[in-house]
């Protein structure tokens, strides 16, 4: 997962005010009980001595209606200048938490959006397509847009002789270009969201002529799924359960390559480091590409820091052989994220294993390691 849509907040010198909350409005009490919930985090927060215009930068945000009907979270981050972020995620929060100091909480927030995934949805016909921008985790709506290729002869006719064949063959050129329309406009909305898969559904033989016609940035990404189409009302169980099944292959394959990368470079001595001191070195250096963290949120786990998102030490006499004085013990998830953020890296999760005794998917020293940029 890249964190650079998270380095204004990284970078900022702080105080800040990190609040995770249950934001669900399923009952008819549900107001009241976010109100009750936002007062309590608020009083906490106070006494944590948050500035009080970070705290009413939150109180604009913390209660309002979020336009979700099933179970929803927030994720809001302040500083005395007024609010950082705020964010509907898509449930709450694994724990509400509300804390105030030098370093932005992004942990809750990374852990909430880890298996995100941004995919374009391509339902086809032979006229054109309905293509769909969306998250998988995400809360905010998917954008939307249909291609009309303009052509209309669409359906062969049986029957033989020169006029017929000269009709299919124009049914035939009619398809190439409805589906050159499509790759075209399929091309550009590739280059502009960068997403990480495109879901193709809908019409077979219009599948094929678009393939013809779609550039390498597309077909790279090209996954088929059954079960969809244009017509309305085809949106069954089964192609919800196709899509998710190839949203989860993207997530398992994005693991993988990271993990893959990591056990590769260590076994050689090369760019991968393992345990909490090592990557804090890296981090130190800009080496880091992307950290693996085994995720367990019960870590309690500190680490010292400065005010820069890079000064950062297993300990406080490290820091001062650093030239850093006045640092602070914080919760090393908090400023792992921030330096990650700040010095354009990336996260990989790793689950814990299951109580039945599996094996972790990669073994790390402290439950950490990272895949550097340069040995």
């Amino acid at each position: 997962m890249k964190l650079d849509w998270l380095k204004d907040v990284a970078l900022d010198p702080g105080p800040h005010v990190s609040v995770y909350m249950d934001a669900t409005r399923d009952r008819e009490t549900s107001a009241h009980d976010v109100d009750v919930r936002w007062q309590d985090a608020r009083a906490g927060l106070s006494g944590q001595g948050a500035p009080e215009p970070a705290l009413a930068a939150l109180d604009a945000v913390a209660t309002e209606p979020t336009g979700v009907g099933g179970p929803v979270g927030r994720a809001m981050l302040a500083s005395a200048d007024g609010l950082e972020l705020h964010l509907l995620l898509p449930g709450p929060p694994l724990r509400e938490e509300a804390s105030a100091g030098p370093v932005p909480h992004l942990m809750p927030l990374v852990r909430s959006l880890a298996d995100d995934v941004r995919y374009v949805l391509v339902e086809l016909d032979r006229a054109g397509a309905d293509l769909t921008v969306a998250r998988s985790d995400a809360v905010e709506s998917p954008q939307k847009l249909s291609v009309e290729g303009g052509h209309d002869l669409l359906h062969k006719v049986p029957g033989g002789g020169w006029a017929a064949l000269r009709y299919q063959h124009a049914v035939q050129d009619s398809w190439d270009h409805n589906a050159a329309a499509v790759a075209a406009e399929l091309d550009a909305l590739v280059r502009r969201e960068k997403p990480e898969v495109v879901l193709l559904t809908g019409d077979v033989k219009a599948g094929a002529a678009l393939r013809s016609k779609a550039t390498p940035a597309v077909l790279d990404l090209l996954v088929e799924v059954q079960g969809g189409s244009r017509a309305a009302g085809t949106h069954e169980k089964a192609f919800a359960a196709a899509v998710a099944q190839a949203l989860d292959a993207v997530r398992a394959r994005r693991r993988q390559t990271v993990l893959d990368e990591f056990t590769q470079e260590r076994g050689r001595g090369g760019r991968a480091v393992e345990g909490l001191a090592a990557v804090v070195a890296a981090l130190r250096q800009g080496q880091v590409a992307t950290v693996l963290l085994l995720d367990d949120p019960s870590s309690t786990a500190q680490l010292w820091t400065g005010a820069g998102p890079l000064e950062i030490a297993t300990t406080e006499e490290d820091l001062r052989a650093m030239g850093v004085e006045g640092g602070a013990r914080v919760r090393a998830d908090a400023v792992l994220v921030r330096a990650l953020a700040a010095s354009d890296a990336g996260i990989e999760l790793v689950p814990v294993p299951d109580e039945d005794g599996a094996p972790p998917l990669v073994s790390m020293a402290e439950g950490i390691g990272a895949v550097l940029r340069y040995a």
